[in-house]
């Protein structure tokens, strides 16, 4: 009982800015030796620094909104699970987006039915609820939404091996993984290691986890090992 409880446990989820001076002008309106005038009455000084600055915002949305909602599944879609190792490790998913920058989770393993919420909060996903509920439960309004408090992060970025959230990490990038529904070329792989265990999370873009897995080891013993793999994927 405390290894299938140990199992049931396994979870998980970017900015800077610049300015720049105005260089003098002459009498005639041209800008002096310390800068060159352009065709809009700008330095070219001042336009670096615009579309440096307009590059870091593009930068920093292409590793939050972007990216990181990308690792879920679209409003209104379901997955199945394959199980191994364990009888609660074969579960159903669905997936909703109620608000803007959330996405909740129902998850369903044959023995327990639990609420997932996360949102997108800067450069990391942030896990507000992830409890034990009715099997009836509809997902949280607006408001319900708007009260809850970050307990963990699910995901961090950039996206890059190292990145580090709570005691998980970003330990892999583009890796091949093959799920009853299908092989993938460029998961992400997460990882949370203990004293005498090991989770890992692969993630896909635009499907979200394609494959969960937990080792234990112990002394004189076999690892065991438990595994969850994306058979089916239904959306909208």
């Amino acid at each position: 009982m405390r290894r299938t409880m140990f199992f049931l446990v396994a979870a998980l989820l970017l900015v800077l800015a610049g300015c720049s001076s105005k260089p003098a002008t002459s009498l005639d309106g041209n800008v002096g030796s310390d800068g060159e005038s352009t065709n809009d009455g700008t330095t070219k000084d001042e336009q670096t620094g615009q579309k440096d600055g307009d590059q870091t915002k593009q930068d920093d949305a292409n590793l939050t909104d972007v990216s990181l909602l990308d690792y879920f599944l679209p409003d209104g879609s379901s997955a199945h699970y394959k199980g191994e190792g364990n009888e609660f490790a074969e579960l159903d998913i669905t997936v909703a987006r109620p608000a803007e920058d959330y996405v909740v989770i129902h998850e369903n393993n044959g023995g327990s039915f639990i609420q997932k919420v996360y949102k997108l909060v800067g450069d990391e996903i942030q896990v507000l609820q992830e409890e034990h509920t009715e099997l009836s439960a509809e997902v949280p309004t607006p408001a319900q939404l708007d009260a809850m408090e970050p307990t963990r992060i699910y995901l961090k970025g950039p996206v890059a091996v190292g990145t580090t959230f709570d005691d998980w990490k970003i330990v892999e990038t583009d890796v091949a993984v093959t799920t009853p529904y299908q092989q993938f070329e460029d998961a992400i792989v997460i990882e949370q290691e203990g004293d005498n265990f090991i989770n890992r999370i692969y993630l896909v873009k635009d499907i979200g986890e394609v494959k969960r897995e937990s080792i234990m080891t112990m002394e004189g013993e076999d690892d065991f090992v438990v595994t969850s793999q994306l058979e089916t994927v239904t959306q909208p």
